[in-house]
Order: structure tokens, then C-alpha cells, then sequence
């Protein structure tokens, strides 16, 4: 009989075993066990959209790829990270709860803090980033981040909000340098997701980011909920199988449904549509024309819109007295009128009694102009 059980020392030996193989293993953790497929999908569409809002700003071609995906515990994170390195914290405020921490190289942030500043990219890597140079770079971050939110809101079919990113430059040689407490146990595990990351011209690089367990959670939770991925009762399951497969058969194209055992003959008849009276387009309309009455003395804000022009951070803090600045309008084109922010119209600019006034030229039409208003 005893040849038929494990000693105690076998049994020791076999968990050591098993704890080596799964230690730092993101899908054996039973504190941080989530889906890296899942965590990949959501990962690549966020930073889609952050390398196209970025490639936007830059005005060259950038490429965000996520290559790996991983989880270890807290602690191990930042005994990876050497000198001095840029970090970027985001807070989720809405739909999703908790902290997201990005950690780019220094060279990297460097470039993008000239581009946004009117250069050209090409600057001395060891370059100190100063005030103005941080704030580029918080910019670029909150456009990131803001499509990121707004992809996520996408993905997820709930809105997703975010607090402006906090931008600041960690010397990690420094043994009192610490990550942002994304876990307060530092033992616990976190998903660290690593991303190749490439401006136009440039030599590739590498950022990774870093995300809580809870967070990771509500991530996987949240995706799983809007593709219909959630676990069902098996009776539920085999019911939605066989809905499935009955949609199948009968929109498959160039098939004939199958016969039913107790079929009956059905009778057709046309299709009668009730005509629309013209009284009961005008009782509509009056009662349009009604509630709009109300609204009658309600102050508005009207604004003249001359036009318009982008300009980069250095470009804006260069201005001073006597500056010009060129806008998207020729001369003689007309200008916008708003009201409420709201296109309604559009004019040419007049002088009366030495006062500058607007001569409506072209105006939109009353059902574009309600519908804007809705807006």
C-alpha cells in the first residue's frame, strides 16, 4: 500500500516544482489571473489610436506594436528599470478605475518635446528636459491618452474618462526612486505589457506599461461583457447554440430553410400602409412651433468667426506685440457666424459709424439649424 502514495518529501519537492515553473506567470497567479490574449486586443487598439493622435501632432509617421505580455510581481518591476527614465502616470476616473504608468526612455521623450515645440527631432539625447520641455511633452500625453480613452469607450460600449497625465523624469539609480504605488502589496502581481515604438526617421525604441490587478480585471471583465464572452449556465449555452445555428441555415445564401414536421400552409396578403395627411404634418408642426416659443427669450452668444490657424507650443510662446499671425481664410471670403459655438450663417464684414459689423450673405436653413442646436 504505501507503494501507492507520494512521500512527503516527493510531495515537497513536486509543489517546489510547480511554484518554479509558475512563478511570475501572469495566468497561473491566483491573485493575477487574467487573459493575455485579452489583455493584448485591448492593449493594440489603445495604443492604435495613440500612435495616429500622436502621428497627427508630430506630423510624421509613428507605429505603436505591442510585443509582449507578462506578469510579475510588483517589485520585480522596478528592479528592471536603470537610470533615467520618463514616467507617465494616468489615473481612469470613469467607466474603468484605477492607475495606468507608462515608462518611456528618455531619448524618446526628447524628440517628441522638440517636434512639439517646432523642431525637428534631432537633439542631443542627453539633453536635460526642463519645465517647458515636460509640459510638450504632458500635451502630447493627454492627446495620447485622450484617444486612448476614447477607444476604450469604442471597445468596451461604456464611457471611459481619464485625469490629465502627469509627466516626470525618474532616476532609478537612485535607490529611494519608486514607481507610483500602483500596488501597495509589492508582492502583489502586475501586468506589464511591452510596446516596439517608432517615429518616422528614427531609430526604434521600447516603452512598456504598466497596469494593477484590479484594473487588468475590470479591463478583461468589461471586454468579455461587450463581445458576449461571459460565462453562461450550460441550458442557457445549448439554447444560444442552437439559435446560432437556426440563424445560420436560413440566411445562408442560395438555401432553402428546413421543412417543418407540422408545417401549415400560410395565406399572404399585401401590405397596406396608412397614407400621411398634410393635417397631421401641420398639427406637427404647430406643436413645434409651440414649444419653440418658449425658448423665444433666451439670451444667445453670437460670435464672429474671421478663421482660423494651428500653431505649435514654440510658435505661441515666440508671440509678442506686433506679431502677425496668418489665418485658413483668403481675403474677401466670408466669414462664419455662430451662435452658441453653432454655425447658423455666413457674412462679409462692413464698417458702420466706425464699427465693424457683419452683412449676412448666406444663410443655412432652419431644419440644419434646429438639428444643430440638438447637438
Amino acid at each position: 500500500m504505501s507503494d501507492e502514495f507520494l512521500s512527503q518529501d516527493e510531495l515537497d519537492a513536486l509543489l517546489k516544482g510547480m511554484n518554479s515553473e509558475n512563478k511570475g506567470d501572469i495566468s497561473s497567479s491566483k491573485e493575477g489571473l487574467i487573459d493575455k490574449d485579452i489583455i493584448g486586443e485591448i492593449s493594440n487598439v489603445s495604443m492604435g489610436a495613440a500612435a495616429t493622435a500622436l502621428s497627427t501632432i508630430l506630423g510624421r509617421e509613428v507605429n505603436i506594436t505591442m510585443s509582449k505580455v507578462e506578469g510579475l510581481p510588483f517589485e520585480k518591476v522596478e528592479e528592471t528599470l536603470k537610470g533615467e527614465q520618463v514616467v507617465v502616470v494616468v489615473e481612469y476616473i470613469e467607466g474603468i478605475h484605477g492607475l495606468n504608468v507608462l515608462v518611456f526612455p528618455k531619448q524618446v521623450v526628447t524628440v517628441i518635446a522638440d517636434f512639439m515645440m517646432g523642431g525637428n527631432g534631432d537633439v542631443d539625447e542627453n539633453i536635460e528636459l526642463n519645465d517647458i520641455m515636460l509640459s510638450a511633452v504632458s500635451e502630447a500625453m493627454n492627446q495620447m491618452m485622450g484617444s486612448t480613452s476614447t477607444a476604450l469607450s469604442e471597445l468596451f460600449g461604456k464611457n471611459v474618462s481619464i485625469s490629465p497625465p502627469k509627466v516626470e523624469v525618474y532616476n532609478f539609480d537612485d535607490p529611494n526612486t519608486k514607481l507610483p504605488p500602483i500596488e501597495s502589496d509589492p508582492n502583489k502581481i502586475v501586468t506589464k505589457v511591452e510596446f516596439d515604438f517608432e517615429i518616422e526617421g528614427f531609430q526604434k525604441a521600447r516603452f512598456f506599461q504598466i497596469l494593477g490587478s484590479d484594473l487588468v480585471k475590470q479591463m478583461c471583465d468589461m471586454f468579455k461583457e461587450a463581445k458576449g464572452l461571459k460565462e453562461q449556465p450550460k441550458s442557457q449555452q445549448k439554447s444560444l447554440s442552437q439559435q446560432t445555428s437556426a440563424a445560420q441555415t436560413i440566411s445562408a445564401p442560395g438555401s432553402l430553410p428546413p421543412p417543418s414536421q407540422t408545417s401549415q400552409p400560410v395565406k399572404a396578403q399585401p401590405v397596406q400602409f396608412q397614407e400621411l395627411s398634410s393635417s397631421q404634418e401641420t398639427a406637427s408642426s404647430q406643436v413645434l412651433s409651440d414649444k419653440l416659443e418658449l425658448l423665444f427669450d433666451i439670451p444667445l452668444k453670437v460670435s464672429v468667426e474671421l478663421g482660423r490657424t494651428k500653431m505649435t507650443l514654440k510658435e505661441v510662446l515666440e508671440l509678442s506685440v506686433g506679431s502677425l499671425i496668418e489665418l485658413d481664410k483668403l481675403t474677401g471670403e466670408p466669414v462664419d457666424i455662430l451662435v452658441n459655438g453653432k454655425l447658423i450663417a455666413r457674412g462679409e464684414v462692413v464698417v458702420i459709424d466706425e464699427n465693424f459689423g457683419v452683412r449676412i450673405t448666406d444663410i443655412i436653413s432652419p431644419k440644419e439649424r434646429l438639428y444643430a442646436f440638438r447637438e
